[in-house]
């Protein structure tokens, strides 16, 4: 039986506001093509590339489950065209083991036969795996133009693809058989498949070739801007479900951080009690009737912090307050000392009496009860970040526990046999690993712990099997290295091996360039970042960090400043982000920008960035304001 998935890709039809007419067309002709013999399950989603691959991906593991060997379809219409909201080709094509160019060139050159707007259409297919993969327009007309083309040759390309040798061998022999009155010598049929017997053993040679001279020349990965990738980042990372728990707001100790330091609120946080909980003096001095008015008075009591008289004040007499001392009942303002001089004073040195020299009206430096808060008000609003003043706010009211949302699970790992720690002597070939401690103390400052760290070394299986470790163990998974167009990075292949759909494997800009960021069925996310030291930092700040604010609910869009260009810089093909120190108002870079050279981020805390080349701008002079991302304290 195969299996079919039908993919309608709209955003009006997804919403509800039009009928999809195209999905259901193409499930009643494959049902048709083969009765009995395909299961169709059809599905519509937004023009969303992470919803589009989500269901790609759904198909794939479906087909790879399948344990008949059968060749399977996933089927899309919709989204192939120009427009800006057309994404289909482009979430679908980087996760394409083989394009299928033959055919498309063929569905785009006899459909524009009969229409010339075919050619604007950009039909997709490929395969990954036994899953044969086509991308067709959104409209009915065109898929039907589409399917016509499709069919006569569809039930040999999933043999094909299943490597059904029997059918193919069939098909093959049928086809020689064919012809004029069938009389033709085989030799003379114009039907010749490479892959048909004598050449198919060389042609499974070929394909399985992995030895470093068949490696790719040239990277398959699309270049995207840094806006639309961190675009991807934010929709995957928005998509996990945000998870709570209760946290204590007390240190357990006085060189600790209190568990909840650090975290978002959970919730809204309100006020259990008045602030002050009484009237209190705003200064040290003397609470008074304000109608006595100026004149000579007897102390008659001492009001102190964290102590309370009990007195009721009576007309003429007055009490001694300190800043924070609780004003008596029958008091209605109070006097700083300033405004007082000593008359009389007891044996033991006590005040008896004091001159008020000055007038004050009813309320004079009192804090009424809950005038700093109230019971019920808002203390911390949800998604607030708990740091030394929120901490404080919650003691202020006696709040010990506080729901918070969960930070994400945290797996940093290097990869490459040429890495070895810190504390090791060098052999020849030898680095020691400065991206695992960098990016661990730069999670740690962002107030993210890691839960584990590991070292891939340069291996296939190794990297796969270390992947799948790091799921057991992590939400968001982190590696240096091993992603670019080496002999010896794998993770790009070992990503899908380990049931990730790769979303995006090259990203336009300098350092950075081939970053690449993937998800799992169950939501994690992964972070290839280059080896280069500098790069994977940079691309840290741009594209990590934002994911693991946006996971735990907070805002994720970074400080930018504008500030001038310290000196004038040829610029690059790509947007390139400049490393820079702001100190007292002054701008100055961190010299050489190489993107293996560390210490280029020495105290930086800025990166500076500049636009791409471009025929009309070659350079930035000198005083240019720039965009200045903050990335550390100013």
């Amino acid at each position: 039986m195969t299996q079919v998935r039908v993919l309608t890709v709209s955003d009006r039809c997804s919403a509800g506001t039009s009928t999809d007419t195209s999905g259901p067309y193409i499930a009643e002709r494959l049902e048709a093509w083969r009765p009995g013999g395909v299961t169709v399950t059809r599905e519509c989603v937004s023009d969303d590339v992470i919803k589009i691959q989500g269901a790609l991906n759904r198909a794939v593991e479906l087909a790879a489950a399948d344990k008949s060997g059968k060749g399977h379809l996933f089927i899309s219409s919709g989204g192939t065209g120009l427009s800006p909201h057309d994404v289909t080709v482009q979430a679908i094509s980087p996760l394409l083991e083989k394009q299928a160019t033959g055919i498309m060139s063929a569905l785009v050159s006899i459909c524009v036969q009969k229409t010339p707007f075919a050619m604007l259409s950009n039909p997709l297919v490929g395969t990954i795996g036994r899953c044969l993969v086509v991308c067709l327009p959104g409209s009915k007309k065109a898929v039907a133009e589409n399917l016509d083309i499709l069919f006569p040759v569809l039930g040999h390309i999933l043999d094909l693809i299943s490597d059904s040798k029997s059918s193919i061998s069939s098909f093959h022999a049928s086809m020689q058989q064919s012809g004029p009155h069938n009389t033709a010598p085989a030799k003379k049929m114009e039907h010749v498949c490479p892959h048909k017997s004598g050449v198919t053993a060389q042609k499974k040679v070929d394909n399985s070739r992995r030895g470093v001279a068949f490696r790719p020349r040239h990277s398959t990965w699309p270049m995207l801007p840094v806006d639309e990738a961190l675009s991807l980042i934010t929709r995957a990372a928005t998509s996990h479900p945000l998870q709570t728990q209760t946290l204590s707001t007390l240190s357990p100790s006085p060189g600790e951080l209190a568990p909840a330091h650090g975290h978002v609120t959970g919730s809204v946080v309100l006020a259990r009690e008045d602030l002050p909980n009484y009237r209190a003096s705003i200064k040290d001095g003397y609470a008074v009737l304000a109608g006595d008015g100026p004149g000579v008075y007897k102390v008659v009591a001492v009001s102190k912090m964290g102590h309370s008289s009990g007195l009721v004040l009576e007309s003429g007499t007055v009490s001694r307050v300190t800043t924070g001392g609780m004003v008596p009942l029958g008091a209605d303002a109070v006097v700083q000392v300033e405004d007082t001089e000593l008359v009389s004073s007891t044996s033991d040195g006590e005040e008896d009496t004091i001159r008020i020299l000055s007038s004050v009206s009813p309320g004079t430096d009192i804090r009424p009860v809950g005038s700093d808060i109230a019971q019920g008000d808002i203390l911390l609003p949800g998604g607030c970040r708990i740091l030394a003043a929120e901490l404080g706010l919650l003691a202020s009211q006696g709040i010990t526990n506080v729901d918070v949302r969960s930070k994400p699970r945290i797996a940093v790992i290097s990869t490459g046999n040429e890495l070895v720690t810190s504390g090791t002597d060098l052999s020849s070939g030898q680095v020691r690993d400065s991206n695992t401690p960098a990016l661990l103390h730069l999670l740690r400052e962002d107030g993210y712990n890691v839960t584990l760290s590991a070292h891939f070394p340069d291996s296939l299986n190794e990297v796969t099997d270390g992947l799948r470790r790091a799921l057991d163990n992590a939400d968001i998974i982190l590696t240096t290295g091993g992603v670019s167009m080496g002999e010896c990075d794998y993770l790009k292949e070992a990503l899908p091996a380990a049931g990730g759909t790769v979303h995006f494997g090259r990203v336009h800009m300098k350092p950075g360039k081939p970053t690449t960021f993937a998800t799992f069925p169950s939501g994690q996310l992964y972070f290839g970042l280059p080896g280069n030291p500098v790069s994977a930092m940079v691309t840290y700040k741009l594209f990590v960090l934002p994911a693991l604010k946006v996971w735990e609910g907070r805002d994720s869009a970074p400080s930018v400043m504008k500030v001038e260009l310290p000196e004038t810089r040829n610029l690059d093909p790509r947007p390139e982000y400049i490393r820079a120190v702001y100190n007292n108002g002054e701008v100055r870079l961190t010299g050489g920008q190489c993107s293996s050279r560390l210490l280029s981020m020495r105290s930086a805390n800025l990166l500076l960035k500049l636009p791409p080349r471009s025929d009309t701008c070659t350079s930035v002079d000198k005083g240019t304001l720039v965009d200045a991302m903050i990335i550390g304290p100013l």
